[in-house]
């Protein structure tokens, strides 16, 4: 392991963490000597990436929230995904949000959530359920075959407990059931009480980058006229994956 990638898995641990972790848990867990952890720690601390407790753990430090201002004052990606989701309150009686894709992940990256009787578990930074849940799925049904064929040949047991199927041709057909109507339809699978409605949002090169999300109660749901909304999402992810360039909007 290279000191760059020990430097990066120490902010593992402090994900993992319920607390302050200490110099010792970290050196082991980087299979390095206490000082060799220290020296780690003090690069991260000196650039205010981490910051020690008074009980002497270490946790994450203020230059964190000081580039999560940074990133949703100045990327596109969540300057447009905001303006979009802004636009679209509007036509629908739910919430919105919406969730990237990273190393396995799907994480709630920005809301906008003006009824604040919906709860829900996820938390804007949380990491949640790729085989579970409208978020995840809308996104798991557009990653590469390659990594689906790794998924299925990892993981049987979770896809199976979620409904996808007992083996690749299940899965791959629940998939491409997905792909075929542009998105992804859950029922109380991440919260009993919530269902969602989510389409992929890709990046330039056709990649699957996060997903679009309207959650409601699931019973309003269930009323609803899911084409209606359905298309509304589609299209919200759309205009996020692939923005006006600026001759058209000129």
């Amino acid at each position: 392991m290279d000191t760059v990638t020990r430097l990066v898995s120490i902010f593992d641990l402090f994900d993992a963490a319920s607390g302050p972790v200490k110099v010792d848990e970290i050196a082991a867990a980087l299979d390095c000597s206490i000082p060799t952890a220290y020296r780690y720690l003090k690069a991260l601390t000196g650039a205010g990436l981490a910051s020690q407790n008074v009980d002497g753990g270490y946790g994450l430090g203020p230059r964190i929230i000081q580039l999560d201002r940074t990133m949703r004052r100045n990327d596109p990606f969540l300057v447009r995904s905001g303006e979009v989701m802004a636009e679209l309150l509007p036509r629908l009686n739910g919430n919105l949000m919406v969730c990237a894709y990273y190393a396995g992940n799907v994480v709630c990256i920005d809301q906008a959530w003006p009824d604040r009787t919906i709860m829900t578990s996820y938390d804007r930074g949380r990491a949640m359920p790729l085989l579970r849940g409208a978020a995840g799925k809308a996104i798991l049904a557009h990653l590469p075959h390659h990594r689906l064929r790794g998924l299925m040949a990892d993981h049987a047991d979770e896809i199976l407990k979620a409904g996808l199927g007992k083996n690749w041709a299940e899965f791959s057909g629940k998939l491409k059931a997905i792909r075929s109507v542009g998105y992804s339809l859950s029922m109380g699978e991440v919260d009993p009480q919530n269902g969602g409605i989510a389409a992929p949002i890709f990046d330039e090169n056709g990649k699957v980058r996060a997903s679009l999300v309207l959650v409601m109660p699931a019973e309003q749901l269930r009323a609803a006229d899911l084409e209606v909304l359905s298309s509304i999402i589609r299209d919200g992810a759309a205009r996020i994956s692939h923005p006006p360039s600026a001759s058209t909007e000129a």
